[in-house]
């Protein structure tokens, strides 16, 4: 019983943590989504693609939110890789047009590590 109750609260925080993600990237606080980041992200804006470090990474979240004020943010689809890992699909309506939006994560002590994610043009 006690294990069951333990995986289930495993199971809420990581929903919990994903859905803090959702909400960061809806109000473009680029600080709380660079605090899930691993050691270093892959981050695609538009056609660019580069991995950075934690504080790189913010800092190209940040121009992006500074010219792209986000405002609203849905997620399409929510699954899971076959390596275990956790992503989600989003839209994301801006000041300056909408983007898909793909965050990919995996799960560490209940909290989500961002992998990559991911601003594309519609």
């Amino acid at each position: 019983m006690l294990v069951v109750v333990f995986l289930l609260s495993i199971n809420d925080s990581s929903a919990q943590s994903f859905e803090g993600i959702a909400g960061a990237i809806r109000s473009g606080n680029a600080s709380a989504i660079a605090a899930n980041f691993q050691s270093n992200v892959e981050i695609t804006i538009k056609d660019g693609s580069n991995s950075y470090s934690k504080s790189q990474g913010e800092m190209v979240l940040k121009n992006f939110f500074a010219s792209h004020q986000p405002k609203s943010f849905s997620i399409a689809h929510e699954g899971t890789s076959p390596e275990g890992s956790k992503y989600f699909i989003g839209n994301l309506s801006t000041s300056a047009g909408t983007y898909r939006a793909y965050v990919y994560a995996k799960a560490v002590a209940g909290n989500f590590s961002i992998q990559e994610i991911r601003f594309e043009e519609q």
